[in-house]
């Protein structure tokens, strides 16, 4: 059975922003009036398991990271209820491939958190 992937959604949080602090101990910010969202500038397709494929499995696997500032994904953590049959962890090895044009703050790219939701329905 063959895989269609669905639409690939990107929320963005918004809230307070963060300020001052350095790159490396910087803690990311929250999307807001002062600062833009990331935006996606790449993905790799996640793989629907064997697993899945046997057993029909599908669903929404929603996801939380850190975009960082040269744009990559970073601390990818599942958020919602776990669909199963592997999809879970390959959403999330999918996510830290992807490449991201950072979010903005006065100009100047800063770490950002976005949540993001992958797709997985099989043909049927």
């Amino acid at each position: 059975m063959l895989m269609r992937y669905g639409a690939f959604v990107l929320l963005l949080l918004t809230g307070p922003i963060l300020y001052g602090q350095s790159e490396k101990s910087e803690k990311p910010y929250k999307i807001g009036p002062d600062v833009s969202a990331p935006r996606i500038l790449s993905k790799v397709e996640p793989a629907y398991t064997r697993e899945a494929r046997e057993n029909g499995c599908g669903g929404d696997v929603q996801l939380e990271l850190v975009v960082t500032r040269d744009g990559k994904a970073s601390d990818v953590d599942e958020i919602g209820k776990p669909v199963g049959c592997g999809l879970d962890q390959s959403a999330i090895l999918a996510v830290q491939e992807w490449t991201f044009k950072p979010g903005e703050k006065n100009g100047k790219p800063v770490p950002g958190i976005a949540q993001i939701t992958v797709h997985f329905h099989p043909e049927r």
